[in-house]
């Protein structure tokens, strides 16, 4: 199987000149990156030292999820590894993931971050909660593959039609894909010995204030449980809605923005 390995940059010169020899080392058949209007020069850096490297540069901020999904549209491999610009994997990365794709059904294989692992989630009033399952030395089956630190089957990440636009700048774009993966049928899971050391150092901190920041996140948490909310947790959704409004009146904003987004998209 041919392996592609994609990076979203965005002002991270410093995180793409401590890591890329690390991503080199994979031995991946390409690598793209997609700068998205950066500022701080990281796409001339990488054009620079780097020209063997497929460059894909945004003349204005698109945010990540539309960067991601221009990656995979420039990428040629059978297999994804969607990287984040601040991690660094270990060298044997690529045949510790690409072992699980013998199976047709497995869309990706989550990575392991040390302190986050593989996703579970349940429906409950209404509401999906989910949390970091334990941190072990087995497999598991994962409700989705993290949106910066995950390998994925590009022929599903086609059908499935990648991250949605919607959620951008950013938040819970994995989340409503793990959760559409799952629904066609199509496994994700995490296995411990595809270790990634992550900085996760982010860049949203410090484009928006924390307030803004929160309502985005509370936004496209609400995004994804709209598009995948089962019909029976409709009434309790409502429910829940109405009882943290009363309890939290600024979760307003959130949800009207997200009624916004849902009704423009």
């Amino acid at each position: 199987m041919k392996t592609s390995i994609v990076i979203p940059v965005y002002n991270g010169k410093q995180y793409l000149s401590d890591n890329l020899l690390s991503v080199i080392a994979l031995g991946a058949d390409e690598i793209v990156i997609v700068d998205d209007a950066s500022t701080d020069g990281s796409a001339d850096y990488i054009a620079k030292n780097y020209p063997h490297i497929k460059l894909i540069r945004h003349t204005k901020n698109l945010r990540f999820p539309i960067s991601v999904n221009d990656g995979f549209k420039n990428s040629s491999g059978d297999i994804v590894f969607l990287l984040n610009q601040d991690l660094k994997p270990q060298k044997s990365l690529i045949s510790n993931a690409l072992k699980h794709f013998s199976d047709k059904n497995i869309f990706a294989v989550t990575f392991n971050e040390r302190e986050r692992s593989w996703a579970e989630g349940i429906w409950k009033n209404g509401m999906l909660e989910f949390k970091n399952g334990k941190i072990d030395d087995q497999i598991h089956e994962s409700l989705w593959a993290s949106g910066g630190s995950a390998a994925f089957r590009k022929d599903l990440w086609n059908q499935l039609g990648g991250f949605d636009p919607i959620f951008s700048p950013g938040y819970f774009e994995d989340l409503d894909l793990g959760l559409r993966a799952k629904k066609a049928g199509y496994k994700i899971i995490w296995d411990p010995e595809c270790k990634v050391d992550h900085q996760v150092s982010g860049t949203f901190p410090k484009t928006f204030t924390p307030q803004k920041l929160q309502h985005i996140k509370d936004r496209n948490y609400l995004l994804a449980v709209w598009k995948n909310l089962p019909s029976s947790q409709l009434v309790p959704h409502l429910g829940s809605l109405i009882k943290r409004i009363a309890q939290h009146p600024g979760y307003i904003i959130p949800v009207l923005w997200a009624l916004w987004k849902k009704l423009a998209s």
